[in-house]
């Protein structure tokens, strides 16, 4: 017995010493108290209580289903030349998420049907009028689309806010379309919106050389726009001449030039930033396929052009985009592929020849110092590893919440946990005695325990926690209660302190036991399903029930027994009237 009350001593006392070592970084500056040790980055407070960024976040969900309808036409069509059909368009109607083809007079329906109409399952055939079919997005594709991007959007700026490395940000789903995500501790509120908003889709798409509407038209050009001609060279040799047009009006520049596309293709602009800071638009012509994605990246880091001195983007592709891009560069030597990044040309360089091992650069037209072209360049690529997202995101909410707020918010918690506190311990004092100080002593070691905890694991401490460890003080002193009042009872029918105490645990443990495992389970699920403020108060109660146990039952029969042996044979356990 002797041995087993000598262990648990040692238990509880390491178990004290490892709390006040856990507590200390968040205690003490390490800077300043250089004998602290480093062991954990403290306790980690939350968006209420430290100040950051709140951002709520729509997903375009349209958007993502237009995107399908567009792959689906770019499919379509190249199958139709696949399987030597031929047709006279494809196009497509956003409004009912529609598509049409026209077939041309001697292509075989039969062939058409098996090839095509069978092969896309999700759309459906709603109608035939001589050689024009009409297609529709199946409504269960419809939605499974919406929900898709919403659930892959919601892991990319997981991703992304995940390689800024910041501690317990909350990125949830709120609704149907929208994200909710908080950065604690975080104040650059514009590299927050630009690493989290940016689409970041990355192509590589052929320039249309071989194809000059601009240089067929003959209306009338709009002042502030000019048209110039280019000489380019196709895969077999032949002189290519085609005409872009360029404007310092981004917006002027894209009136222009809607609906001037040909089928199969579409103007996108390349920004060009002179010294001066002035900015120009020049238009190109691209295909619409896009022969590689950014989902084929395995790789994107910054480095350092050494004859120019100036950052960029390398980046690798997986086995089969690697495979991919030596075919294409293979295909079109000589011919322009032009990087798109969201929708605009990076660069459209001149591919030399066939380029092997799988690997490309994104120059950047930003100026500036160099640490600002390489602060451009490292978002670049973080966005790039993480994933382009599914359809754009448009800011609904955007709240930076200061440090005055936090400040108070902390100020108002520990007024609050000091209070409940304080009439918590005078209670006990008044109502049990030296038995009601021994149960304040295991009160105060829950309190320690369960910041301990919440510093060695990382919890993130809301004012909804603070509200949580409040709960768990009244709690904390409830086994007590249980305890003593069983030791009184034992008393009341004569047995001697010792056994009284004994008896009074034993019988106590089976209640103590059921009223804390079932407020645990209920902490587990709000922990488990809830979010934000509600997970903050399920963490803090999930501690406090586990310390709570132990100090209630573990800790006090320690102090009984030493206080017992010492002497005591008598402890002024009050009786109610």
């Amino acid at each position: 017995m002797e041995k087993n009350w000598t262990l648990r001593t040692i238990i509880t006392l390491v178990l004290m010493t490892t709390a006040v070592v856990m507590l200390l970084p968040s205690i003490l500056d390490h800077e300043k108290h250089p004998w602290v040790l480093k062991i954990n980055e403290g306790i980690n407070l939350g968006l209420d209580l430290r100040g950051g960024i709140h951002f709520v976040l729509s997903v375009d969900v349209e958007k993502a289903v237009q995107d399908r309808l567009d792959r689906r036409t770019d499919e379509i069509r190249m199958r139709l030349e696949d399987e030597s059909i031929p047709y006279e368009s494809v196009s497509v109607r956003y409004e009912d998420n529609s598509l049409i083809v026209v077939l041309k007079e001697n292509a075989e329906r039969d062939k058409f049907r098996n090839r095509i109409v069978d092969f896309f399952n999700d759309l459906r055939r709603t109608g035939v009028d001589g050689n024009e079919h009409r297609f529709v997005l199946r409504d269960d594709a419809v939605q499974h689309i919406k929900e898709s991007s919403v659930e892959q959007a919601l892991e990319t700026l997981r991703s992304r806010i995940d390689e800024l490395g910041l501690r317990e940000p909350i990125v949830a789903k709120q609704g149907e379309t929208s994200i909710l995500i908080q950065l604690p501790g975080y104040r650059d509120v514009e590299r927050a919106r630009s690493i989290i908003g940016q689409t970041a889709q990355l192509e590589f798409r052929i320039v249309a050389e071989d194809i000059d509407p601009l240089g067929e038209y003959e209306g009338e050009i709009p002042e502030g726009i000019f048209l110039h001609k280019e000489r380019g060279t196709s895969s077999e040799g032949a002189t290519l001449i085609f005409t872009y047009a360029m404007s310092r009006d981004r917006e002027l520049l894209r009136e222009f030039l809607k609906d001037k596309a040909p089928e199969g293709t579409e103007f996108l602009l390349e920004e060009k930033i002179y010294p001066n800071g002035e900015r120009e638009y020049q238009s190109y012509l691209l295909y619409r396929q896009a022969y590689l994605t950014g989902d084929m990246l395995t790789d994107a880091r910054v480095s350092i052009d050494q004859q120019r001195n100036r950052p960029y983007v390398s980046m690798n592709f997986d086995r089969n985009g690697a495979r991919i891009f030596a075919d294409v560069t293979g295909r079109f030597v000589n011919r322009r592929m032009a990087i798109v990044l969201d929708e605009r040309v990076n660069s459209a360089p001149v591919i030399q020849q066939r380029i092997e091992g799988g690997s490309a650069m994104i120059t950047l037209n930003a100026i500036g110092d160099f640490n600002s072209i390489f602060a451009e360049a490292r978002d670049l690529a973080l966005v790039l590893r993480a994933g382009s997202l599914p359809a754009p995101v448009t800011f609904e909410e955007n709240r930076t919440v200061g440090p005055s707020l936090g400040q108070d918010s902390i100020q108002r918690g520990k007024t609050s946990v000091i209070i409940g506190l304080a009439v918590v311990v005078l209670f006990m004092l008044i109502y049990y005695g030296l038995a009601g100080l021994v149960a304040n002593v295991a009160l105060f070691l829950n309190i320690v325990f369960i910041m301990a905890g919440m510093a060695m694991f990382g919890a993130t401490l809301t004012f909804p926690g603070i509200a949580g460890i409040v709960l768990t003080i009244g709690m904390a002193v409830d086994a007590n209660v249980i305890i003593f009042e069983r030791i009184k009872e034992e008393m009341g029918l004569g047995k001697v302190i010792v056994d009284a105490i004994n008896n009074g645990y034993e019988k106590a443990w089976s209640a103590i036991f059921d009223a804390n495992i079932t407020t645990a389970i209920a902490a587990f699920i709000l922990w488990e399903f809830g979010t934000g403020p509600i997970r903050g108060f399920a963490i803090t109660l999930l501690m406090g029930i586990l310390s709570s146990m132990f100090t209630a039952i573990f800790v006090t029969r320690i102090l009984f027994n030493y206080l017992t042996r010492v002497g005591m044979s008598k402890f002024s356990l009050w009786q109610r009237n």
